[in-house]
């Protein structure tokens, strides 16, 4: 991996969970409002808003900027203007460093949370966990061995509803994707707290989901909350009634108490989420820092098409003929210095074959990181005139 690659990616984790952790702070003022106002399924989708700031952060900002390049002349017998010999870039050992402790505690997080899964999945197998979903690419429901006995044919059947819930809504999916992102995020406290916060919205959206099929079931439900606190182990790829903790606990009690928001409200709150969410991607999006240089650099070519290069690419017909053209290529300049999404602009004379020889020969062009004015080009829109001639009679 180059420098640039480097400090791009290294750029990229950075500002993606800041971009995250403005929006989860955001969620976690929010969500008890959402709830109060929009039902419980409401402000479990809206941690989708972290979510989509952090890969907002990630997409390159659009800039219409361009420079245009001098013509460059090609021939099939040598090149016109002299190319810099291309320099090894060092790639600095900050980075590196960075990378490296960033990989191993990802490693190292990951571990952990395959660690509590083995573990709670050896209780499964001995018949002592549960009731929970188990597994996230194909999840299923899993009961304790006195599941029959331990509860009634009525609490069994809203036990049973919970964790169906938990399966249609994909939540076993969810939450290994919220596992995986706390390992690659395995610094950052505030993704963390996300992540505890979001798996209490989930099951407080479960809680409404079985309340809305038996409306009469409160009580009941109530008090097999408090008969089923018993799962004391966590459980990263799954979904689980949560360890006995007092705090939300009684959150989920006082909610069963509160009646049901209207369905025309719970809809309302679905689309007061996705318009947040969006305004949320839009506003990290904006905010990143400008990245492109400013109009008018002047590449430092360290390599071009060679007069090989151009008699493979040189068009056929045009050749036979004796026929000499032009094109010009619209192209990005990616972190290395190389000419990436090319597309012909223009080329004349019309459908010679100039337009795709120029298109052959892109790969070919390499720059240095700054032009001749010590400016970066890393990710400059850049137009480059491309003559083609033939060798003079003579020459």
């Amino acid at each position: 991996m180059s420098a640039p690659d480097l400090m791009d990616l290294l750029a990229g984790l950075t500002r993606a969970n800041l971009a995250a952790g403005v929006a989860i702070g955001a969620v976690t003022l929010m969500r008890r409002q959402v709830r109060r106002r929009f039902g419980a399924r409401a402000a479990y989708l809206l941690w989708i808003a972290p979510l989509l700031a952090a890969s907002a952060a990630l997409v390159p900002p659009a800039d219409t900027r361009l420079s245009v390049t001098p013509d460059i002349v090609l021939d099939a017998v040598g090149r016109v203007g002299n190319v810099a010999a291309a320099t090894a870039t060092q790639v600095p050992a900050l980075p590196i460093g960075l990378l490296v402790l960033w990989l191993a505690g990802m490693g190292a997080a990951a571990l952990v949370l395959l660690g509590r899964q083995v573990r709670f999945v050896a209780t499964v197998r001995r018949r002592e966990a549960g009731p929970a979903v188990v597994g996230a690419l194909r999840p299923r429901i899993v009961t304790p061995a006195d599941f029959e006995t331990r509860f009634g044919p009525d609490e069994r059947r809203v036990i049973l509803a919970h964790e169906e819930a938990h399966l249609r809504a994909g939540d076993a999916r969810v939450n290994a994707v919220a596992a995986a992102l706390s390992c690659a995020c395995w610094f950052n406290p505030l993704v963390h707290l996300a992540v505890r916060l979001m798996r209490q919205d989930q099951e407080l959206a479960c809680d409404a989901a079985v309340l809305g099929r038996f409306p009469q079931a409160r009580r009941l439900y109530a008090e097999v909350l408090l008969k089923t606190q018993l799962a004391a182990q966590p459980l990263p790829f799954g979904c689980h009634w949560p360890p006995a903790a007092a705090h939300p606990l009684k959150e989920r009690i006082v909610m069963l108490k509160a009646p049901l928001p209207a369905p025309g409200r719970r809809m309302a709150g679905i689309a007061v989420v996705a318009a947040v969410s969006a305004a949320g991607a839009a506003a990290a999006w904006a905010a990143q820092p400008p990245t492109l240089p400013a109009p008018g650099v002047i590449p430092d070519w360290t390599q071009r098409p060679g007069p090989a290069d151009v008699a493979w690419a040189y068009p056929a017909a045009a050749k036979a003929a004796n026929l000499e053209g032009r094109a010009t290529l619209d192209c990005r300049i990616d972190g290395a210095g190389r000419l990436t999404g090319c597309k012909v602009r223009s080329e004349a004379p019309l459908d010679a074959g100039f337009g795709q020889a120029a298109l052959a020969l892109a790969p070919q062009f390499e720059m240095r990181a700054t032009d001749r004015n010590g400016l970066p080009t890393r990710g400059a829109n850049v137009r480059i005139p491309i003559r083609f001639v033939l060798p003079q009679v003579g020459a």
